[in-house]
């Protein structure tokens, strides 16, 4: 018998011990409230009824390739009255990995435009950009070659990754001196939901520079220890076992519930069926929503 618990088929008293179990949301936006910037719809209504609650939501993405600026302009960010501090992504919790440590160095990224310009404007000194000459491949290879004045490389999704940068950040992490920081590393993106539609992640980009580089990242995104210690640092959370993870894939959200002790809602309306996130001990899912409009339905009125 499965561990995961379907809330559509909750009695009144069972619904009450669930919202009593948890004091913080930690919310997907991809998948879960939106889908290609479109609205999921009553899904932001779930989460403005937590709020009513006494909940504290905070909306924690992989997704770095839209601009923060443009999602505080959205109607799901207006309808839930949050602080830009309430809004989560990779990069920011990159720049503040490279403030703890108090990185003054010289980066490779490979990122967003978007992200570049806020990397830039948090004081991160960027590496140009390789080139690629088609009509001359000696200047590409010039290009490509181990820049000694790098000393950490920056990897999240970047839409125009291509090979050059992937070659320029292999010979920079040839050098042990070099950090190696990843932000999104999913495998699977998934734009549409019914029919489902999958696309490419950054995840192969980012093993194709484990293998070649043979470093190891350092990761700043679901799952990893840096979210959890930011959330720790600049997020009212105390205690992990009084949050609500909400998402939409095993591997990023589940898994890093499961790793710190959170508890795991995975929605329907994403990356993963329920079938999927309940194959491994990890991704497995306490409790199930087809949508999460259906968090306060009819059925559990």
């Amino acid at each position: 018998m499965s561990k995961t618990k379907d809330i559509t088929k909750f009695s009144d008293e069972q619904l009450q011990e669930f919202l009593t179990s948890f004091d913080i949301v930690l919310c997907d936006i991809d998948g879960v409230i939106w889908q290609l910037n479109k609205p999921i719809e009553g899904a932001s209504e779930s989460l403005k009824t937590l709020q009513n609650l006494g909940k504290q939501v905070y909306l924690v993405t992989n997704n770095s390739t839209i601009s923060l600026n443009s999602f505080y302009e959205s109607i799901q960010y207006i309808r839930l009255n949050l602080t830009s501090n309430q809004v989560i992504n990779t990069i920011k919790i990159i720049i503040w990995y490279l403030k703890k440590i108090n990185f003054c160095d010289e980066a490779l990224a490979i990122v967003p435009n978007e992200s570049r310009k806020i990397l830039i404007e948090a004081g991160i000194r960027l590496t140009e950009q390789p080139k690629a000459f088609i009509t001359d491949p000696n200047a590409t290879i010039k290009d490509v070659l181990d820049r000694p004045s790098v000393k950490a490389v920056i990897v999240d999704f970047d839409v125009t990754c291509n090979w050059s940068k992937l070659a320029l950040a292999i010979s920079c992490l040839k050098r042990k001196d070099v950090l190696y920081i990843t932000g999104a590393t999913d495998e699977w993106y998934q734009i549409q939901a019914s029919p489902q539609i999958k696309i490419l992640g950054p995840g192969p980009f980012v093993n194709i520079i484990n293998a070649h580089s043979g470093k190891k990242p350092i990761q700043c995104g679901k799952p990893s220890q840096n979210l959890k210690d930011y959330l720790l640092d600049k997020c009212n959370v105390t205690n992990l076992e009084r949050c609500l993870v909400i998402g939409d894939s095993a591997k990023q959200d589940m898994k890093f519930a499961s790793m710190y002790g959170c508890i795991k809602l995975l929605v329907g309306t994403g990356i993963n069926t329920l079938e999927e996130s309940q194959k491994e001990d990890d991704t497995c899912p306490d409790y199930y929503l087809p949508s999460l409009s259906q968090l306060f339905s009819a059925n559990n009125a």
